[in-house]
């Protein structure tokens, strides 16, 4: 069940006389039965004499800059890819940032060790045996009855790190586990605490939750916890959208949708798609109007979404692609092109393949999360994926940088550098995916010294 070197390990800081075991997750997983990526050990050595230990029987320090918190961290130089990361058992002192606690107390007890970590689940202690110590008792219990319950009073654990909240939703998403109820409602009296952890970890831990198989479930069970982060989600919970294409309540639906994203090779679902999933109707709120016969419209809803999207995008600090793709996905979720080719060519261009390829993936879970009246789309968007795959098997043109002519070319031919460079392209471009023009270099020269005089 352990790595070798991983029980290599174990087996030198025994032999210098020390306890040690695999901690957390690995163990967590392990029980589980399901692969374990990640091993972290803990011993009752100093940081010192970890070094000392470890050094001697050939493991190289490649990180002891936390040593003061009791980390350092390991490779075996034969082998770099086997990282090992050892921390000596502490107890936490004060967390003032409700994240990093302000100090740490070494100890030799693995009950003291045990006492300060999250959730009982991750508070498992395996030996080089594969023997199970359970300092706090209930862990092992907990997986085999698919419980997350924190480790002693739970307000007190959020409020040392209230990152925890959201690993907590997290660890429901990936595992399908269910929340204790008291450690479920220390969560929902803490949960503005959030508001102090930085953006970086807030988005670390949503995409991780978003992400995951069972993501729309603890969505669902925590949305007083993820509306610190997305607001909007709250009102979306009972919301009528008052149409006949829709026999859901707007959260409902949207996490339907999520729920229809395919989980991929990885074990995780798309991050552009899922997120996009989980706001694509985030607007409709805000457009919701009433007509004189009690019928529900939101247009330009995609429009609004956009807006949020965009807040969203930059609060959690996401990168410019992933803001890009997502906010792209958002506006034109509810957007079909004629399934015919000069109009698919047309809207492949806006995307590009790749992202195209996504906005279909999450119009078909979209679609489906409608009511049967509302499902008569998918047929459209069959045949617009139709077309699309036989456009993309021939590799036409698609942008700029596909032409048989580039801006340099044009600037030989005599037509000054600056902005008449990038219309010119851009018309030849759209010439080209509506077919009217080759993608020739002298049918493009022809084209261009017509319509442009020097």
């Amino acid at each position: 069940m352990i790595p070798g070197y991983i029980k290599k390990t174990l087996k030198v800081l025994s032999d210098a006389g020390f306890e040690s075991y695999v901690v957390g997750g690995a163990v967590r997983d392990t029980l589980r039965g399901v692969p374990v990526h990640d091993y972290d050990v803990t011993t009752s050595a100093l940081p010192d004499q970890t070094k000392a230990a470890m050094e001697q029987a050939g493991f190289k320090t490649i990180i002891d800059s936390s040593a003061r918190y009791g980390t350092v961290v390991f490779i075996n130089p034969g082998v770099p890819e086997e990282k090992i990361e050892i921390t000596t058992f502490r107890s936490d002192n004060g967390y003032s940032d409700c994240r990093h606690p302000d100090s740490v107390r070494f100890t030799t007890s693995v009950k003291e060790d045990a006492a300060r970590r999250d959730f009982t689940v991750n508070a498992l202690y395996m030996d080089a045996e594969g023997n199970i110590t359970d300092p706090n008792g209930g862990g092992e219990a907990d997986i085999k009855e698919g419980i997350i319950r924190a480790v002693g009073d739970p307000v007190r654990r959020f409020e040392e790190d209230a990152l925890r909240i959201l690993r907590a939703v997290r660890f429901e998403a990936q595992t399908g586990f269910v929340i204790e109820e008291n450690t479920a409602r220390a969560m929902k009296e803490t949960k503005d605490l959030l508001k102090n952890i930085s953006a970086e970890r807030i988005f670390s831990e949503f995409t991780g939750i978003v992400t995951a198989a069972n993501g729309p479930m603890a969505i669902r069970h925590n949305l007083e916890v993820i509306s610190v982060i997305i607001p909007e989600l709250l009102i979306q919970d009972g919301f009528d959208q008052l149409s006949r294409y829709h026999d859901r309540d707007l959260l409902t639906h949207t996490l339907d949708v999520l729920d229809g994203v395919p989980v991929e090779q990885d074990g995780k679902k798309d991050t552009a798609i899922a997120i996009a999933a989980l706001i694509h109707d985030i607007g409709k709120p805000a457009v919701f109007t009433i007509d004189e016969n009690g019928v529900g419209h939101m247009k330009k809803h995609s429009i609004a979404g956009v807006k949020i999207a965009e807040r969203i995008a930059d609060e959690l600090k996401f990168s410019n692609q992933l803001k890009h793709e997502v906010t792209e996905l958002v506006l034109y979720h509810d957007s079909f092109p004629e399934p015919e080719r000069k109009a698919v060519k047309v809207f492949a261009s806006i995307f590009g393949f790749d992202l195209l390829e996504k906005l279909f993936v999450l119009q078909r879970a979209d679609i489906a999360a409608h009511s049967p009246l509302g499902l008569g789309r998918m047929e459209l968007l069959g045949k617009i994926i139709e077309v699309y795959k036989q456009i993309r098997e021939e590799d036409p043109c698609m942008s700029i940088r596909q032409l048989a002519i580039s801006g340099g070319d044009l600037m030989e031919m005599g037509y000054p550098e600056g902005p008449m460079i990038g219309a010119i392209l851009k018309d030849v471009l759209e010439q080209v995916m509506l077919e009217t023009l080759p993608n020739e270099r002298e049918d493009i020269v022809r084209y261009v010294t017509g319509e442009y005089l020097l």
